[in-house]
C-alpha cells in the first residue's frame, strides 16, 4: 500500500470507500464550507464520518475516519439483524484500513483534492434545461 502524497491517498480512499459500499456512500465536497465529507445514502444503515482538522503539530490536515450507526429503531427478523451485523462489519473492516493508511494532507494538497472532486461533481450535474415558452398574450 505504497501511496506517494496526501492526494494519491485520498484517491485511494474514494475508490475504496465506494467500492466496499457498492456506492452508497462516497467522498464529496460538502456546499457550506467547501470541506470534503461522505456522502451516505439513506439505504445505509451504517456510516462512515470524514473530518480534516489542521493538525498544530504537522502543520498538515488529518483526515480522520469513524463509523457510526445511523438507525438502529424497531423490531427486526433474525434476517434483518443479520443483515445489520453483515453491514457494521463491513464497515469496521473498512474503517480499520481508512485508520491505519493515516492520511495527512498538506494545505496545497486538500486544496487540490477537493478541486477533484468539485470537477466529478460538477460533470456529474446535469446542465438546467431551459424551453422557451410561448407568449400566447400578443
Amino acid at each position: 500500500m505504497m501511496r506517494t502524497n496526501g492526494i494519491e491517498r485520498m484517491r485511494w480512499a474514494k475508490d475504496l470507500i465506494f467500492e466496499k459500499t457498492s456506492g452508497l456512500q462516497e467522498l464529496a465536497v460538502g456546499s457550506l464550507h467547501g470541506e470534503p465529507y461522505i456522502r451516505t445514502s439513506d439505504k445505509a444503515t451504517v456510516g462512515l464520518y470524514l473530518s480534516v482538522p489542521p493538525n498544530r503539530e504537522t502543520g498538515r490536515y488529518d483526515c480522520l475516519f469513524k463509523g457510526y450507526l445511523r438507525t438502529c429503531g424497531g423490531y427486526n427478523t433474525a434476517e434483518q439483524m443479520q443483515a445489520l451485523a453483515d453491514e457494521m462489519q463491513n464497515i469496521a473492516d473498512l474503517l480499520k484500513q481508512l485508520e491505519s493508511a493515516k492520511i495527512l494532507l498538506t494545505e496545497d494538497e486538500l486544496n487540490v483534492f477537493v478541486g477533484e472532486l468539485k470537477s466529478i461533481e460538477e460533470q456529474q450535474i446535469p446542465a438546467p434545461q431551459t424551453e422557451q415558452k410561448e407568449d400566447k398574450s400578443i
